[in-house]
């Protein structure tokens, strides 16, 4: 489990500063299933409820995804939102799979608690983060695979 500074993006909407990712149960699921997200996914991160999440911004962003080698069906996230074409870390989401073939990771923090929820379809990969006690939504997210999608391991960014 890793505890970022911030998850800007998927925080700034509930004012919180600091979070813990955790994932759903964890599902047997086949080498294919596993594979499906790794790579470098861009696209955008979109409010809304502005009426409920006011602190919400649109952005930018750029997700690396990669096989952990602690747990092999887990996939983990880095999320960067761009700024003046500057990439910015926002944290870092551990993702399992779903009997639906969706991936999910469940964030939980003092004051907040929410999942993220993504589905592949080819090359486009789309999402939604939902307030858990509520049940709202407060983002949705829409990207494509820029580079890899396949059982590789992602390069940190800034190296080739």
């Amino acid at each position: 489990m890793i505890v970022a500074p911030l998850v800007c993006a998927l925080l700034m909407s509930t004012g919180t500063d600091s979070v813990s990712a955790t994932t759903a149960d964890t599902l047997t699921v086949s080498a294919a299933a596993r594979t499906s997200l790794p790579g470098t996914w861009r696209g955008t991160s979109t409010c809304v409820d502005p009426e409920h999440f006011p602190a919400c911004k649109d952005e930018q962003v750029v997700y690396e995804a990669r096989l952990t080698h602690s747990s092999p069906d887990t996939v983990a996230i880095r999320a960067d939102r761009l700024v003046d074409g500057a990439r910015l870390f926002m944290g870092e989401l551990f993702f399992k799979p779903q009997a639906d073939s969706s991936w999910v990771a469940d964030v939980r923090t003092p004051r907040t608690h929410f999942t993220v929820t993504l589905r592949r379809a080819g090359k486009r990969l789309t999402g939604v983060m939902t307030d858990v006690p509520s049940a709202r939504r407060i983002r949705e997210i829409a990207l494509e695979l820029v580079e890899g999608g396949g059982d590789r391991k992602v390069q940190p960014p800034g190296t080739k």
